[in-house]
């Protein structure tokens, strides 16, 4: 007997306290988990048939109600064996009616809208304290435990948050310093980015394997710079900053610079905030996305490794995780290319490059480089 024959995965939902997963089965034409590893809120889509018209009337969702859901899957690779993946508790955000056949969709965010973090707007001047002192003070207000995890926690003379929500002022802070924001319905979590990269994979892909339903990757040149210059003038100090800092990673296929108006304490803290930049920009030259057989351990913030994909081989963060059940469980992953992989990706290329072939057959020399071969002719030997 086929060991994963009854293999199978289905979604556990508790609306408003109360588990209506059996209640909703016979309506439920799929359901989506959302992962973004920072800055967007994670969220969870439930598409429903409403052929009666019950969801469209006396079961319409209140916009602000509470959804619990998680991932349970059954004998997926061990017989005998049930695993799940707690998606967390979101708040219904977007209800959408279409047709026909009548189907309702119910959206729900992570960042809850009943906490004034994401919508209100506030102004106010903060003045001589470190990052994780406002993120403390943020969490407290909006009453979310915080959990941070960077060695890097900046020091502010002044910063103004001038009518923007706490979740945006902060966001746009931690985003200069390398620091990825994320809320859930219990936490503010800030991490860094660059101590995340250093984790190691939690899985490996190579070219054919059999859990990979399709892919794609993408290089481009379009959006990402050789160097980021920061200059700006403080009229307190009456001083002015001026500084350029390199792409680490060897960015191929521009030539442009990336220009950075903007606030910063001293010369020290402006190269920190223009690496960030640039390494935040230069993310998106080496991209891709995998839609493989469903699978719980992919989040967004985890690290893939792919192999066999030629110059796209490299370790990859993933970006965003998005779980779907419907007719069967998949999980599709975006992912961007890490610093390090890059740099490794520039030497083979380098060495490529220097390469020489001598014909055996001819007087040409063959250069290869990665743009191609070019071939130079060599004047006859004399007799």
């Amino acid at each position: 007997m086929n060991n994963h024959s009854a293999r199978r995965a289905e979604a556990e939902i508790y609306y408003e306290g109360v588990n209506i997963s059996q209640d909703i089965k016979p309506y439920l034409i799929s359901f989506s988990y959302t992962d973004n590893a920072s800055d967007k809120a994670d969220d969870i889509n439930l598409s429903l048939e409403d052929k009666e018209r019950l969801w469209l009337s006396d079961w319409f969702p209140t916009k602000g109600d509470k959804i619990k859901a998680s991932i349970i899957i059954h004998d997926w690779d061990d017989a005998d064996r049930t695993e799940s993946l707690p998606c967390g508790t979101f708040e219904v955000d977007e209800v959408s009616f279409s047709g026909p056949p009548n189907v309702i969709n119910i959206k729900a965010v992570s960042t809850l809208i009943s906490k004034p973090m994401r919508q209100e707007k506030h102004t106010k001047a903060w003045e001589n304290i470190t990052f994780s002192a406002i993120a403390g003070d943020i969490a407290n207000k909006n009453g979310l435990k915080l959990f941070f995890d960077s060695p890097e926690d900046p020091f502010f003379e002044r910063r103004d948050q001038v009518e923007m929500s706490d979740l945006e002022f902060l966001s746009t802070l931690a985003n200069d310093y390398g620091i990825k924001t994320k809320v859930t319905d219990t936490q503010l979590v800030l991490y860094s980015d660059e101590k995340y990269e250093e984790k190691e994979p939690v899985s490996e892909f190579s070219f054919g394997d059999k859990k990979l339903i399709s892919w794609q990757f993408s290089s481009k040149a379009a959006g990402t710079y050789k160097a980021a210059r920061l200059q700006y003038h403080d009229p307190v100090k009456n001083t002015n900053i001026d500084v350029t800092e390199k792409s680490e990673d060897g960015t191929e296929g521009t030539g442009r610079i990336l220009i950075i108006n903007q606030k910063a304490d001293s010369i020290a803290d402006a190269k920190k905030i223009a690496k960030e930049k640039l390494k935040s920009a230069n993310k998106k030259e080496i991209t891709g996305n995998l839609t493989l057989m469903g699978d719980l351990r992919y989040v967004g913030g985890s690290n893939v490794k792919i192999i066999d994909f030629g110059n796209y081989d490299g370790t990859y963060k993933i970006e965003k995780a998005t779980h779907s059940i419907g007719g069967s469980y998949t999980t599709k992953i975006d992912i961007s290319m890490n610093k390090e992989s890059k740099k490794e990706l520039r030497k083979k290329k380098k060495k490529k490059g220097r390469k020489k072939i001598i014909s055996n057959n001819t007087n040409d020399v063959v250069v290869n480089t990665y743009r191609g071969e070019r071939r130079k002719i060599l004047p006859p030997k004399n007799e």
